[in-house]
């Protein structure tokens, strides 16, 4: 699935990132964000503290923040594929310093969506576009 996952990222620009990312079904969406993220880091960014949530949202459980999760997604599908899902990982969960060195799955578990998808997608497509 990962490989799957990889293939499909690999030829997403940004624009194609936010497409994928609204089109997908939640379940799916949840999944990919898995494969690329992990269900810890899902997790932290759905707002849960156990990862069996996770899992439940994969098998058709709809998920608290659906809106936050595609979000990730789109910015996750952009990241891998400009380097690939470890760094996607890394970008989510190290501190940025085009963020004032916040950590993106902290900002996004822990703030309103609108008061923090502007910075991250700016912090996003700059990290992209250096690799």
């Amino acid at each position: 699935m990962t490989e799957e996952i990889s293939e499909r990222t690999s030829v997403l620009s940004d624009f194609d990132s936010h497409s994928h990312a609204m089109e997908t079904p939640i379940a799916e969406v949840v999944k990919e964000l898995v494969a690329l993220l992990g269900l810890t880091v899902v997790a932290l960014i759905g707002g849960v503290s156990e990862t069996r949530a996770v899992q439940q949202w994969m098998s058709g459980r709809k998920p608290q923040r659906p809106n936050v999760l595609r979000f990730a997604l789109q910015l996750a599908t952009m990241i891998a594929a400009q380097a690939d899902g470890e760094m996607a990982r890394a970008w989510f969960e190290g501190s940025n310093p085009h963020l004032d060195d916040a950590t993106p799955a902290l900002m996004l578990r822990n703030s309103e969506l609108v008061d923090v998808q502007g910075p991250l997608m700016a912090a996003a497509r700059s990290f992209a576009a250096r690799h």
